[in-house]
């Protein structure tokens, strides 16, 4: 399915830096974000609550924080259509249902989207995210995707400091 929304299309593969497929652009915004502040994730995991497989129930969640057990999805479609906000109610009802932990982020929080997650996750999981710790094991610019020269502070490709 490919739906136009703004400027991305969704349902049109975008790759991130670390090979992978995500469904938008604002997708793929909040994965480098991730990357960038060293929150492992997974994508379109199947979810799991007591035994329970959710992922049958519905879609697969967006992304998934396994170090704090904490799934995240991105309500694209929201301001776009009523099928799609009966939908995601719906499914925020049985991740509550379930006490699954997840963490919404809508089109209007990506302009500050460091600041609204970390609002969110302070108020889902009790305590303060963690900031970034500089890492050396970084194998891909988080913006272009080109592999980083040994010791390399920028990337020579788009000239963006690796984090």
């Amino acid at each position: 399915m490919n739906v136009s929304y703004g400027r991305s299309e969704y349902g049109r593969p975008n790759k991130i830096f670390r090979g992978e497929d995500v469904k938008s652009t604002r997708e793929r915004i909040i994965a480098r974000f991730f990357a960038e502040n060293g929150i492992r994730y997974e994508q379109e995991t199947v979810g799991e609550r007591n035994g329970r497989v959710f992922g049958r129930i519905f879609a697969k969640p967006d992304f998934y924080l396994p170090d704090f057990d904490i799934y995240v999805e991105y309500w694209g479609f929201v301001h776009a259509s009523r099928e799609y906000v009966k939908k995601m109610r719906r499914k925020m009802r049985v991740y509550n249902r379930h006490d699954i932990r997840f963490i919404s982020l809508f089109p209007e929080d990506m302009s500050k989207l460091g600041l609204v997650f970390r609002a969110r996750f302070r108020e889902i999981a009790g305590f303060e995210l963690p900031h970034a710790v500089p890492r050396a094991d970084i194998r891909f610019c988080s913006s272009c995707g080109t592999p980083p020269e040994t010791g390399a502070k920028y990337c020579a490709n788009c000239v963006r400091r690796l984090v």
